[in-house]
């Protein structure tokens, strides 16, 4: 972090005209389920063992296509279809999110609260995210958060994914702002590249065990629950 308080990281919150979200581990966690849905495809394919700190090298934030391309070629594969494997991905996704709902997907800390603390303040308030705008809706409707967003920025409206800025400069486009008055929340590696690169002040949403290894050094202030942010005025 870039020595920035609490106190100025709630007052660029309360003070800024759009907030722009990430989706997979900054509004619900996924990453698990996502690890073994890439795992099960990458087995019955390629005979691969794809660990969870292959996702977070290669996927995570990112959006799929380019991951996949330095994945396989690292291991040797260079001919195959990037559309046979995202179609046996998301297929394999919608099982296990069926099958562990419960269990193993889960709202991040404090954001209900957030959401509905700045809710009718004139904010505009975004999801940016490399995932399809179903599955989105699909969760975050799940969650009951959904109806908090105005829009959803997805993967079929960029040509370049994370970590492009391209993602976050249609955010910002939509809003018709600045970059300097709108404010990313992001979780991955590549994700807070994408915002840094469209100049956005970031907040890191903080997961234990996924990205406290880089999330400090890239976010403008970081955070594990999001009422750290919610002021009384």
């Amino acid at each position: 972090m870039n020595g920035i308080t609490l106190e100025q990281t709630k007052e660029r919150v309360r003070n800024a005209k759009a907030l722009l979200f990430d989706f997979d581990g900054t509004l619900v966690n996924l990453d698990k389920l996502n690890v073994d849905s890439f795992a099960i495809v990458f087995k019955e394919m390629f005979n691969l063992e794809f660990t969870r700190q292959d996702f977070m090298k290669y996927i995570s934030g990112r959006g799929s296509k380019n991951g996949l391309i330095d994945y396989l070629g690292v291991n040797g594969i260079k001919e195959f279809s990037a559309e046979e494997i995202n179609t046996m991905f998301y297929k394999n996704k919608k099982r296990l999110i069926e099958e562990r709902m419960d269990e193993e997907i889960y709202i991040m800390p404090g954001v209900e609260k957030f959401l509905k603390h700045y809710a009718n303040t004139g904010k505009k308030t975004l999801v940016v995210t490399s995932s399809r705008e179903e599955h989105v809706e699909r969760m975050l409707t799940h969650f009951k958060i959904f109806k908090y967003f105005e829009k959803v920025i997805d993967r079929s409206m960029v040509i370049r994914g994370k970590p492009d800025p391209q993602a976050f400069l249609e955010g910002i486009k939509y809003t018709g702002f600045n970059s300097n008055e709108c404010i990313a929340f992001e979780d991955s590696f590549y994700g807070l590249q994408s915002a840094k690169g469209a100049e956005l002040f970031t907040i890191g949403v903080l997961n234990d065990g996924w990205n406290d290894d880089f999330v400090y050094h890239l976010a403008d202030f970081v955070i594990k629950d999001y009422t750290e942010l919610i002021t009384s005025s």
